[in-house]
């Protein structure tokens, strides 16, 4: 189960981690996300980790949380400390992982710009090689789109881009996959 911060990310991560579900055998149960819009702090992740956890009968319980932060080009090493106590209770068995998306998962569909262009029916212009090196890419969606950059969009973008590539040119990306996959760069809470 993924804990995020808003409706772009329930609406796009299912998409974007459609090659380890159907590939790897992984299943997402969920993206769950703050309500009422409010902004994911540690305490709201380690509440939303409980809220899932207790909601499920206990056969049905996740075996690990991913909880994906937007660092908003902060300092992600200390963002990450700052979220790594996010715990649910001592009775949760789960595994808890934190990864950061360097600006936000918009950020992500610029990894593919071939997939993206397609999307959005026009030039991209310049391209930075890291899609994690594009400053405030929420903004450059709404400009390139010429209309207003919505959850839908996002899941429309996150459907037209190859999660490969987006892995392959993001490494805030690839550290989200490792989270999700157990692997080593992932950060274990």
């Amino acid at each position: 189960m993924v804990i995020a911060s808003g409706m772009t990310e329930r609406r796009a991560l299912p998409h974007l981690l459609r090659r380890l579900v159907e590939n790897e055998g992984l299943e997402l149960m969920e993206v769950r996300i703050p309500p009422r819009h409010r902004q994911l702090t540690n305490r709201l992740a380690s509440q939303l980790v409980c809220a899932a956890w207790y909601d499920r009968a206990e056969t049905e319980r996740p075996d690990k949380f991913v909880v994906l932060i937007d660092a908003d080009g902060k300092d992600v090493v200390r963002l990450l400390r700052e979220f790594g106590d996010v715990t649910g209770s001592p009775t949760i068995t789960a595994s808890v992982r934190v990864a950061a998306a360097q600006w936000h998962l918009e950020a992500w569909f610029f990894a593919d710009h071939h997939g993206l262009r397609k999307a959005v029916g026009r030039n991209l212009g310049r391209i930075e090689r890291n899609a994690d090196d594009i400053q405030n890419p929420k903004e450059r969606l709404k400009s390139l789109l010429e209309q207003p950059y919505t959850a839908e969009w996002a899941e429309r973008l996150a459907r037209a881009v190859d999660p490969s590539v987006v892995e392959s040119r993001s490494p805030s990306f690839a550290s989200f996959v490792a989270a999700v996959r157990n692997g080593g760069n992932a950060r274990v809470v």
